[in-house]
């Protein structure tokens, strides 16, 4: 049980360095992008959409199906959340920069995108601690 516990904090850390280090070319295209308000909408709701359907499989998942013993198995399942949370993330980042170009800098909208990550990553360590 512990060697998946240190697998999955890798899995986040490696993740949360990524999504971070994504923040600026994410931004740099978006402001390159020419959008005007209303294509910025359309491109959030876009995003919206992605980020629902990637939160509704990361809250899907669960651990208890697989088999521990078998790494294949525990690797796959890293794998899956891993791709999941890396969509999550990129969407609150793409969400945080549109909604920033919307309505101006809104310190409350940052707290609540980086609080949903930090649900998905809590969500996904209960999962696995729950068995």
């Amino acid at each position: 049980m512990k060697s998946i516990i240190k697998e999955n904090l890798i899995k986040n850390i490696i993740l949360a360095v990524i999504i971070i280090l994504l923040i600026f070319p994410i931004s740099n295209f978006l402001i390159n992008a020419n959008l005007d308000k209303a294509l910025a909408g359309d491109v959030l709701v876009a995003v919206s959409v992605i980020a629902v359907i990637a939160c509704f499989g990361n809250f899907a998942f669960t651990y208890e199906k697989i088999n521990l013993k078998n790494t294949l198995q525990r690797y796959m399942a890293h794998f899956v959340t891993g791709l999941l949370m890396f969509v999550v993330g990129v969407s609150l980042i793409f969400t945080a920069i549109l909604i920033k170009f919307l309505i101006g800098h809104f310190i409350l909208i940052d707290i609540s995108l980086i609080l949903l990550y930090l649900a998905c990553v809590g969500y996904d360590f209960w999962d696995l601690l729950r068995f």
